[in-house]
């Protein structure tokens, strides 16, 4: 069965099913034109070939980033799931099975424990990492520190549900990386005017200074969950040579 009519189906029913049949609701999902953007992102370079992803859960993520590049020479996807065989019911690898997908492997350990080992033997590895795993700010911070070490100069790492406040705090340290450039663009909508306010306030009152007099549930919401969309790209444009004291205010 072909990968596009795997994912239609899956979004119109809004039911997934597992290696024998048995049938799950979907939940935990990256939105339909999210997952349209992992793909047209990984097709539009075709230097990119070997990928990694921080959580599967059902696997439409999977899906889209493996159909895109289905066709490469040496294509690999190596997917990140503690809980993919059990809270996920091995769903996210059966859809790349029923897809034709032989090019990915699934590591069943938490990131804390996988990425520091692919760090060992891949580091600048990966030309493109997907972050979508345990969305507290801790262990956000700590995916995408091992994804800044494994992707190559020239890489991407893309952020989802960073309109959440943990997830957009991590964000916003490591936009000031002097060696990334931000990709993604919102489309003008609803939320695309809150981020203006967001970056108007963040202009009329920085952020250091609104840490200190704003309540900080006015602070989360205008200067960290109102300041990026859901997903966010950025693309690695050089090392990391940043001194060992570096740091810069979020």
């Amino acid at each position: 069965m072909s990968v596009s009519l795997i994912i239609d189906e899956i979004y119109r029913t809004r039911v997934v099913r597992d290696a024998s049949g048995n049938e799950y609701k979907l939940s935990s999902e990256v939105a339909s034109v999210e997952g349209d953007y992992l793909y047209s992102l990984i097709s539009s370079d075709s230097s990119i070939t070997k990928t990694l992803e921080v959580g599967c859960a059902f696997g439409l993520s999977s899906l889209h980033i493996c159909e895109a590049l289905r066709n490469r020479s040496e294509a690999s996807h190596t997917i990140i799931d503690p809980k993919q065989m059990d809270v996920w019911h091995g769903v996210g690898v059966a859809h790349l099975e029923r897809a034709g997908i032989d090019f990915y492997s699934l590591i069943s350990e938490p990131s804390e424990l996988a990425l520091p080992n692919l760090l060992r033997s891949q580091p600048g590895g990966f030309d493109f990492v997907f972050i979508d795993g345990w969305h507290t700010f801790d262990q956000t911070m700590l995916d995408i520190f091992y994804a800044n070490r494994l992707v190559r100069v020239g890489g991407y790492i893309v952020i989802d549900d960073c309109n959440w406040a943990s997830v957009s705090a991590a964000v916003s340290y490591y936009m000031n990386y002097p060696s990334y450039e931000c990709l993604r663009k919102p489309t003008l909508t609803a939320r695309t005017r809150r981020l203006s306010v967001a970056r108007a306030a963040r202009t009329a009152l920085p952020p250091g200074i609104a840490h200190m007099i704003l309540p900080v549930s006015i602070y989360d919401r205008i200067y960290r969950r109102m300041q990026y969309p859901s997903m966010v790209a950025i693309r690695k444009t050089a090392e990391d040579t940043r001194g060992w004291a570096w740091f810069k205010g979020f």
